[in-house]
Order: C-alpha cells, then sequence, then structure tokens
C-alpha cells in the first residue's frame, strides 16, 4: 500500500493527507453542538457554563489560526503539520474522557489549538505543490470536506448523541487523526525552514484579544442581545485594539498576518466576495435547521437527514466546478452560482409548516449545486492573488476572515429574525383583539365547549386566548423566517456586483510596493 500511496502525483498525496485534518477540524464546528444538551444534562451544568465547551473552541482557533506561517516558516511545514494534528487528536480523546465542564473545556481548548492551523496550513501546502492550471481541480476537491462537513454534523452528532454515546462526538476524531499522523508521516514531504525570524508578540498578543474578543462578542449577541454590557464591551474591545493590530502590523517587517496582501486588488475583491459568499451561505445554514427543529418539530437527526441531499449537490457541484475553474476561470461561476443560490434561497422564503418534505429537499439540492459553483472558485481565486511567496500567509488570512465572517453572519441573521418576529406578532396581535369576529366565533366555541364538558366558562376562555397567542405567534415565526430568507436571497444578488470584477490571477511573482514605515 505504501509503494501505491508513493507512486501518486504528490499534490495527490498532500490531498490525501490534508483533507482527513481537515474534515475532522470542520466537522467539529456542528457537530459538538448537537451534543450541548446532553453534555449540560450529564454534568448538571448550565447553559453559560456548557456554552464554554463551544467558545473556548472557537477562542483557541483564532487566537492561534495567524501564527501559521511564523511557525511553518521556521519549524517546517511538515512537521508543524504533524504536531498540530496530533495535538487536536489528542485533545478529541481527552473531550471524550472527561469529567468534568472544567475538564471538559480545557480539553476543547486544546482542541482548537491544534485545530486553528490545520485548514490553513493544509491549504497553503496543497496550493504550493499544485501547478495552477490544475489547482481548481485539485483544490475542489479538497472543498469536499470544508463544505460538506458542516451539513453532516447534525446528522452524525444526532446518531451518536441518541444512539450511541455523546463521548463518541469526540471519540470519533481518535482514529481518523491517526490514520492522517500515519499518512502525513509517509507522505508529507518536510519544507524549507527560515530560522532566526523574530516572532511578533505583539501582533499575536493584540491580535488574540482583537480576534477573540470579536468572536465572543457575534457569538454572544443574539441570545443576549447586541445592547447587553458584555457584548458591547467585547465589541468594543474588538473595535478599539482592531485599528492597533492593523497599524502594528503594517509598520513591523515581520508581522504575524501580512495585511500588505490587501494592498493587491484582486486580493482585496476576492476578500469582498468571500465575504457576501460567506454571509449568504451561513445564513441559510443557520436558519433552516432552526426552522426545521422549532417550527416543524424535527429531531436532531431528521433535520439532518433532511438536509443531507443538499450536501450531496454540493459534493457533485464543487468538483465540477473545480474542473470549470481551469477552463474557465472564477468569475462565471461564482456569477452564475451566485443567481442560483439567490433563486433556490429565495425558494425558501415560500417555506411554511405545510411545505412537503420532498419539496423542501428539491430546493436544497439546487442549492447545494450552486453553493459548490460559488464557494471553491471564491476560495482558490482570493488565494491565488497572492504572489506564490505569500501562500502560507494568505491562507492564514483567508482562515482568520472566513471564521469572522461566519461568526458575524449568523449573529447578523440571528437578531434579524429575531427582530422580524416581533414585528409580525406585533402586527398580527393587531387584528386578534377580543372583539375581532374570529375571537368571537372561538370564544362562542369555547362557551359551548365549556357547557358540555361542565368546564368553568373563564377557564374554557383562557384556553382558547391561549391557543389563539400560540397560533398568532407560529404565524410570526414563519413570517420570520421567511423574511430572513429572502435577505439571505438578497446577500447573493449582492455578491454578483464584485463577482463581475473577478480576474484570472496572473502569475503572482511580486507583490506591489507600498510603503511602510521602519
Amino acid at each position: 500500500m505504501r509503494g501505491r500511496l508513493h507512486g501518486l502525483d504528490y499534490k495527490w498525496q498532500v490531498l490525501m493527507v490534508v483533507s482527513v485534518g481537515t474534515f475532522m477540524v470542520v466537522l467539529d464546528t456542528t457537530i459538538v453542538n448537537i451534543a450541548l444538551p446532553r453534555i449540560i444534562t450529564v454534568f448538571g451544568s448550565s447553559f453559560d457554563q456548557a456554552q464554554l465547551v463551544i467558545t473556548g473552541y472557537m477562542l483557541a482557533l483564532a487566537t492561534i489560526m495567524p501564527a501559521t506561517t511564523y511557525l511553518s516558516q521556521s519549524y517546517g511545514t511538515k512537521r508543524v503539520y504533524l504536531v498540530i494534528l496530533a495535538l487536536f487528536t489528542l485533545g478529541s480523546m481527552l473531550c471524550g474522557l472527561s469529567w468534568s465542564i472544567p475538564t471538559l473545556v480545557i480539553a476543547r481548548v486544546l482542541q482548537g489549538l491544534g485545530g486553528g492551523m490545520i485548514q490553513p496550513l493544509g491549504m497553503a501546502l496543497l496550493f504550493r505543490v499544485t501547478p495552477p492550471n490544475q489547482r481548481g481541480k485539485v483544490m475542489g476537491l479538497y472543498a469536499l470536506p470544508v463544505m460538506v462537513a458542516p451539513i453532516l454534523g447534525p446528522t452524525l452528532g444526532g446518531y451518536l448523541v441518541e444512539y450511541v454515546d455523546w463521548r463518541w462526538v469526540f471519540y470519533l476524531n481518535v482514529p481518523a487523526g491517526a490514520l492522517g499522523l500515519l499518512l502525513g508521516l509517509l507522505l508529507l514531504r518536510e519544507s524549507p525552514t527560515t530560522r532566526g525570524t523574530p516572532f511578533d508578540l505583539v501582533g499575536f498578543i493584540v491580535g488574540a484579544v482583537c480576534f477573540g474578543s470579536a468572536l465572543l462578542g457575534a457569538t454572544d449577541a443574539p441570545d443576549k442581545g447586541w445592547d447587553d454590557t458584555g457584548v458591547v464591551l467585547k465589541l468594543a474591545l474588538a473595535a478599539v485594539t482592531l485599528p492597533i493590530f492593523i497599524g502594528w502590523e503594517l509598520r513591523t517587517s515581520h508581522p504575524l498576518l501580512n495585511l500588505r496582501l490587501f494592498a493587491i486588488p484582486a486580493f482585496a475583491l476576492g476578500a469582498l466576495v468571500n465575504l457576501v459568499a460567506t454571509a449568504a451561505l451561513f445564513g441559510a445554514i443557520f436558519l433552516l435547521p432552526l426552522f426545521l427543529q422549532n417550527l416543524r418539530g424535527l429531531g436532531a437527526m431528521e433535520t439532518g437527514l433532511l438536509l443531507f441531499p443538499q450536501a450531496l449537490a454540493m459534493a457533485v457541484s464543487v468538483s465540477l466546478g473545480g474542473r470549470l475553474y481551469d477552463r474557465v476561470g472564477a468569475r462565471p461561476l461564482i456569477v452564475a452560482g451566485l443567481l442560483v443560490l439567490g433563486l433556490a434561497t429565495w425558494l425558501l422564503s415560500g417555506l411554511d409548516l405545510t411545505t412537503p418534505d420532498s419539496t423542501i429537499r428539491q430546493v436544497l439540492l439546487l442549492r447545494g449545486a450552486a453553493i459548490g459553483l460559488v464557494m471553491m472558485p471564491a476560495m482558490t481565486t482570493w488565494l491565488a492573488a497572492a504572489p506564490a511567496s505569500q501562500t502560507s500567509a494568505a491562507s492564514s488570512i483567508q482562515n482568520v476572515c472566513r471564521q469572522l465572517f461566519g461568526a458575524f453572519s449568523t449573529a447578523g441573521f440571528s437578531t434579524l429574525l429575531q427582530s422580524r418576529i416581533t414585528f409580525h406578532y406585533a402586527t398580527l396581535a393587531m387584528f386578534v383583539t377580543p372583539d375581532s369576529p374570529a375571537v368571537l366565533r372561538a370564544l362562542g366555541q369555547a362557551q359551548q365547549l365549556a357547557l358540555s364538558r361542565g368546564m368553568p366558562l373563564e377557564q374554557a376562555r383562557q384556553l382558547v386566548l391561549a391557543q389563539l397567542t400560540g397560533y398568532v405567534q407560529l404565524a410570526a415565526s414563519v413570517r420570520g423566517f421567511d423574511d430572513c430568507f429572502i435577505a439571505a436571497a438578497a446577500a447573493c444578488l449582492v455578491g454578483v456586483l464584485p463577482a463581475l470584477l473577478l480576474r484570472r490571477p496572473a502569475a503572482a511573482a511580486s507583490m506591489p510596493q507600498v510603503h511602510v514605515e521602519a
């Protein structure tokens, strides 16, 4: 077997190795959410304590991700990749063995410290060893675990929590991590190192404070509200430290994140396209499971099975999109994909409690096909806009931005959902008054029910009013979700504008000269 693997072209060997690690890390971003209620029950903890299991992992990701370039250049890509993969696998095993919430949070931080660099390092390594005319095909295959894992998470997590044990949500990573380590030891080649480069400690600390507080604020805002004191302080801290971080990174000679890359127009445009695409993608990924579980009453596993056709369509379209990218470039694929994605997301705005599952699957198949056409070319053209020598730095920036884009997109849609539900409830409640014809008819029926069953008239009256209130709340919730799907569809159309400006990346041999004071 080892001989057969070594007979493959090196880019395919790298793809095999990094895909295993990437799938594990991305899967963990959604699968653990399913196990959170069971964890609360098992350990008898509060929701805020258990939420640290999620936020600890996210903070570790945000903190360590910017250091990817420095560590890989100083100690070698293969060595660093194997160490962080081993750390992620060890953290996963310790999560499964945890006996309390504090031990679980510590283990999750270890997981995040390892997992935070797996994706940017893997992307940079794969991009460097792939010829430019084959990047679409190779990155399309690499995008499979990145895009399919978040959708598989709820299904797999729901099955493990319901039929096996919540600890297997974490134990699942151990054999996969062992496989990834074995493949990495056998197949990866060590990259040249540059010793003696000073570590940007100031940038690391300020960046950790900035990105960490921003992620925490965005995560807490949907539940606590944007005007909550803690949320305001976290976002204010992020707002204060962001210009400090940017100024320092542009002035220092060895920055943690090479923000000078944004001086390249194609790189900055790629970031903008990915921002809009991520907002449209995460909006529906966040909204649809909520709709199916909270309004239609489906379980986590049932919801995952209903969403699964979208993952299948994505798997097919992302591979096809990768091949087409090598031939036609990113612009036609992203524009066409965003238009179809906008249409599919708009169709979701017609959902109600009676919409057949078959109709939902058909829309999700269309949506999955569109996502595959958008996300892979968007990520690849963004990375390709950077000079070859800056691939690792560009990959780190890309992954940090995607974490922030996803967090704020989810928070934004959550806030929009709550505000629209409140608006529709207030509007509908205006017509549900004690003297309205519909309410009078319902109260008359309640009087008849009370007389036939010997129930006190006031009790029957309160029962009917409670039912009417529930119906109004349900109708308001459906309309609120529909409004959010319309907003997500509009985001797709907005994304078409910057996508039209994309060009095929030239052979990025050098960066534009940007004056930086020493």
